[in-house]
This record gives structure tokens, C-alpha cells and sequence, in this order.
């Protein structure tokens, strides 16, 4: 049975959480269907938002905020929650790129391949710098729930490493980093995390625990498969029959 792919967030969750009933129980707990909107717009922005030019190019005139804002406004089609929410991350982290003094430059990555013909991306097609170098950054744009353990975001780190460092050789002394977006009280707030410096999973293991995690999940939605058949339910479910 071919079941949903887990978002880059989810399945670094999972990947960080131990084989067996632990793992099992995280996945019986995890929502298929995922949230009524996404972050997609924002994402899609990202170089904009922190300026980032093509080195063939060279630097040009920033995007100012009110254009960004609009253009940002108008790719949400999930109503006034998802805009605001978007737009919220947004100018933290347009505005944090220049009160930060931070540097990017727009750098093409592809996807990493890992596992049962998945392939994941724990970083954009953008590069920045601060005054200690360059970094490659994941975004984590959601409220709560997300990249908030180390043990998560060694696993991000990881990746980045092995899908980022061992594949660009110009890229590989870069720092690796997570940037979250939490609520603190009332707003938004923007946290970067870079990676310690501690031992990274090597590709073998990283490749291991995704196909234990989409072994897992898909007993679990077989599962669910057959409850819903024995209680008379039917139809298309999230998994495709």
C-alpha cells in the first residue's frame, strides 16, 4: 500500500525517535492530513526576503517589504489565518537579515535521495553569511511542535551535512543551521540554531532510519485501513485507496 510522504519536519521527528513501541506510538499519533494551510508562499519568497543575488548577476536593488508583503499576501488561498501567519514569519525574517547585516547569495541544491525512493531538502537554494561566515539555513516556520529538540535538529544537521557539505565541495567548511519561529506570548519570534559541532549520522544511518520509519508508518496505516474497513468505512482516505 503506497502511503502519504511525511513533511522534512515530521520525518526528522520520527527519525530521531527509537525503533520500536516509542516509534510506533509517534506515528499512531501523527496526522496524515497535516494543517489547512501551509507556509508554501513564504518559502517561495525566501530569497527575496533575505536578498539574496545570483553570483552571475551580482547584487541588485532589494525588494522592498510593501511589494514583498503583496506578493507574499496573494500566493495564500487558504484566507486571512494563512496570510496572517505568513506574513508574520516573513518580515521577522526579512527584517532580521538586515538588522543582523547578514550576506546571501542564491546557490541551486537539489534534493537528497534516502530510503524507499524518497528524496528530502533540509535547506533552500540560498547561502548566507554573518560576520562568522557563511551558513546553510533550514526554515522551520511553524508555531510550535517543530525543529525544537537538539536530538531533531541533529538529525537536520545531518542531513545538511551529508546532502549539502559532501556534494558541493565550495560549500563544505559552511556552517549548518536551523531557523525556527516560535511564539513567544502574543508574536512571533525568530531562533537560529547552529549546529554544536558534535558527531554527525553518517548516510548509511540516515538512510536506515528513514526506512524504518516508512516501515513503521505504513503498518500503522494499514492499520487504520483495516479498523476503517471493519467499521463500515470506505471511500478515498488520505492514503491513496
Amino acid at each position: 500500500m503506497q502511503v502519504s510522504r511525511l513533511s522534512e519536519i515530521d520525518l526528522a521527528k520520527a527519525m530521531s525517535v527509537a525503533p520500536g513501541p516509542a516509534l510506533e506510538a509517534e506515528m499512531r499519533y501523527y496526522n496524515a492530513g497535516g494543517g489547512a494551510w501551509s507556509y508554501d508562499p513564504t518559502r517561495s519568497s525566501t530569497s527575496d526576503l533575505v536578498g539574496a543575488y545570483a553570483p552571475l548577476v551580482g547584487a541588485m536593488s532589494p525588494v522592498p517589504w510593501l511589494k514583498l508583503s503583496g506578493q507574499i499576501s496573494s500566493a495564500c488561498n487558504r484566507g486571512q489565518r494563512q496570510i496572517d501567519a505568513n506574513i508574520q514569519v516573513s518580515k521577522l525574517l526579512f527584517e532580521a537579515a538586515r538588522d543582523r547585516g547578514w550576506s546571501a547569495v542564491q546557490e541551486p541544491m537539489e534534493r537528497l535521495s534516502v530510503g524507499f525512493g524518497e528524496s528530502v531538502r533540509y535547506w533552500c537554494d540560498v547561502v548566507l553569511a554573518d560576520e562568522r561566515g557563511p551558513f546553510i539555513p533550514f526554515f522551520d516556520h511553524r508555531r510550535g511542535g517543530g525543529l525544537t529538540s537538539a536530538a531533531v535538529r541533529h538529525i537536520v544537521f545531518s542531513m545538511q551535512h551529508i546532502g549539502v557539505r559532501e556534494r558541493h565541495p565550495d560549500l563544505n567548511d559552511v556552517r549548518l543551521a536551523v531557523v525556527r519561529f516560535p511564539v513567544a506570548g502574543d508574536t512571533r519570534t525568530m531562533k537560529v540554531h547552529f549546529h554544536d559541532g558534535a558527531d554527525l549520522l553518517s548516510y548509511e544511518e540516515l538512510d536506515a532510519r528513514v526506512r524504518i520509519v516508512y516501515e513503521t508508518w505504513a503498518r500503522v496505516s494499514d492499520d487504520r485501513a483495516a479498523k476503517r474497513r471493519s467499521s463500515g468505512g470506505g471511500g478515498s482516505t488520505p492514503f491513496g485507496f
